[in-house]
C-alpha cells in the first residue's frame, strides 16, 4: 500500500466546486471526488499553518503546549513511525515555514525535496531587481523590512508554469513518483503553501476571473484586517487573484493524480486531499474581515467557520462510490487513521489524542468525535458542532461567543447572552477536553468558566 497526503495551505472550502462553488472552478478534484469520502465536517486544529502540522505529524493537540515553533524534537511523528517498518518516506514542500532557521519538519523522512522562495524566504538579495509595490504598502501586511521585497524578489525569475511554486513542486513530486513507483510501501506529503497569499498566479488563472483589470491598486497581500481599506473593484480582483490560485492548485493536484495512474499505482494509493485552515475575503460569514486577524495582538475576534471548517478529501486504494460523511475529524486523528488504515503500528512511546477515522473510511462508522476544538496558543479557543460555535478567550479577555449555526449561519449575532445554557454546556467541553488531552493546569486555569 502507499500513502499520498497533498496539503494546501489556505484553501476555502467554499471555493472547491465539490463543496458548492458557484464561481472558483475545481474541475479536477471534483472529479477526485467521484471515487472519494468527501468529509463535510473537517475542522483546523491548531492555528495557523506551522501548528497546524505539528498536530498532523504528531497526532496531538499542541496549542496547549506550542505556538509558532519548531518541530518538538522529542515526539515521535509520522515519517519515523512508516520508516520502521520500512516504508519509503518523502517529503516534497514549498511551504517555506516548515524549514526555515531549523524548524525540522523534514525529521525522519528518508527523503525531503524543499522547492524554495515562498513568502518572506531569504532566497536571494539580487539588487538588479526593482522592489516595485502593487499598491499603497500600508494595504500589504509586512511590506517591510523584508518580507515583501523578498517576494518580488523571489518571482522575479519566472517565465513558464513551472516556475511558479505549486506547479514546479508537485511537477518534483510527479518525477519522484516516475522514480519510486516500485516501491513496495511509500509514504509521500507533499506540501503546498498556495493558495496562501501572495496570490500571483500566471495572469492567464487571474483573466479567468476578472479580465480587464485596469485599476491602479492590486492587492495580492493585503493586510489580516477589517476589511475597509480595499475598494468593492479591489476586493474583487483580489478575490480573482485567490480564485486563480485555486484553479492553478488544482490543475496539478489532476496533473498528480494522472502520474498515479500512468505509472500504475491507483488501486495501490490512498490519496488525501485537505488544507489546514480557510482565509476571510468579506464575504458574509466573514465577519467583515480579510485575512486571518483572529485574536492575535489583542484582537478580539474569533475563528469564523469559513476559517475553521477546511476541505477534506480522501480516496481510498482503487477509490470507492462517492460518498459523503458529517464525520467531526481534525488534525490530529491524521496520524493514527493512516497508521490504521496501513496496518502500521504506532511507536510505543506514542501518545496520541487523535483517534482513528478508519472506521468511517471503511463504512463501518458514521460518526467520529461529538464537536471540534480549533485554538491558537494562549489564545482563542473554540468548540463547534453542526449546532453552534463557543468561543472563549484565556482570561476573560474578551466576552465570550457563542453562534447558533442553523439560524444565523453567517455567525452574525452572538448568542451568549440569550442562550447562557449552551454557552455554559460548551465551555465545560472546553475545559473537560484540555483535562483530557492532559493539558498544563496553568492553560486550564485561563479559561475559567464566565
Amino acid at each position: 500500500m502507499n500513502i499520498i497526503v497533498v496539503v494546501s495551505d489556505s484553501l476555502r472550502k467554499d471555493h472547491l466546486g465539490v463543496y458548492g462553488s458557484q464561481w472558483c472552478r475545481t474541475p479536477r478534484l471534483d472529479e477526485f471526488a467521484e471515487e472519494a469520502i468527501v468529509f463535510d465536517m473537517a475542522f483546523q486544529s491548531s492555528h495557523p499553518t506551522i501548528p497546524m502540522r505539528t498536530d498532523a505529524f504528531t497526532g496531538r493537540y499542541g496549542f496547549p503546549w506550542y505556538g509558532w515553533q519548531p518541530l518538538d524534537r522529542d515526539i515521535p511523528v509520522m515519517s519515523e513511525m512508516f520508516g520502521a517498518q520500512d516504508w519509503v518516506t518523502m517529503l516534497v514542500a514549498d511551504t517555506y515555514h516548515m524549514f526555515k532557521q531549523g524548524f525540522y519538519f523534514d525529521r525522519g523522512f528518508l527523503g525531503w525535496w524543499w522547492n524554495r522562495g515562498q513568502e518572506g524566504d531569504r532566497r536571494t538579495t539580487d539588487a538588479d531587481i526593482p522592489i516595485v509595490f502593487p499598491c499603497d504598502p500600508s494595504k500589504i501586511r509586512q511590506p517591510y523590512p523584508d518580507r515583501y521585497p523578498n517576494i518580488v524578489r523571489n518571482r522575479a525569475h519566472r517565465r513558464v508554469e513551472t516556475d511558479w511554486f505549486a506547479p514546479g513542486t508537485i511537477s518534483y513530486a510527479m518525477e519522484w513518483l516516475e522514480h519510486n513507483y516500485m516501491a513496495e510501501d511509500f509514504l509521500l506529503w507533499v506540501d503546498l503553501f498556495d493558495p496562501h497569499e501572495p496570490w500571483d498566479p500566471p495572469q492567464y488563472y487571474v483573466d479567468m476571473y476578472d479580465p480587464g483589470y485596469d485599476l491602479d491598486e492590486d492587492c495580492d497581500y493585503p493586510e489580516n484586517a477589517v476589511q475597509d481599506f480595499l475598494s468593492e473593484r479591489e476586493l474583487h480582483h483580489t478575490r480573482a487573484r485567490y480564485c486563480g490560485e485555486v484553479t492553478m492548485v488544482d490543475k496539478w493536484f489532476g496533473l498528480l493524480m494522472d502520474k498515479v495512474g500512468e505509472v500504475g499505482l491507483a488501486d495501490d494509493t490512498l490519496v488525501l486531499f485537505l488544507s489546514d485552515h480557510g482565509h476571510y475575503f468579506d464575504y458574509p460569514g466573514d465577519g467583515g474581515l480579510i485575512g486571518k486577524p483572529q485574536s492575535a495582538g489583542g484582537q478580539q475576534f474569533p475563528m469564523y467557520q469559513s476559517l475553521v471548517q477546511v476541505p477534506f478529501i480522501l480516496r481510498p486504494p482503487g477509490g470507492c462510490d462517492a460518498r459523503r460523511t458529517e464525520a467531526i475529524v481534525q488534525a490530529p486523528d491524521l496520524l493514527p487513521s493512516l497508521l490504521d488504515l496501513a496496518g502500521v503500528p504506532a511507536a510505543e512511546e506514542a501518545d496520541f489524542h487523535g483517534n482513528s477515522f478508519a472506521p468511517v473510511v471503511r463504512g463501518e462508522a458514521d460518526d467520529h468525535r461529538e464537536f471540534a476544538v480549533s485554538a491558537r496558543n494562549k489564545g482563542v479557543m473554540h468548540a463547534t458542532d453542526d449546532r453552534y460555535s463557543y468561543a472563549c478567550w484565556p482570561r476573560h479577555l474578551h466576552e465570550p461567543v457563542l453562534f447558533d449555526l442553523q439560524g444565523d449561519p453567517n455567525q452574525e449575532t452572538n448568542a451568549a447572552l440569550d442562550k447562557p445554557k449552551a454557552a455554559a454546556e460548551y465551555h465545560q467541553r472546553l475545559l473537560g477536553f484540555l483535562g483530557e488531552i492532559g493539558a498544563p493546569e496553568d492553560v486550564v486555569d485561563v479559561y475559567p468558566a464566565p
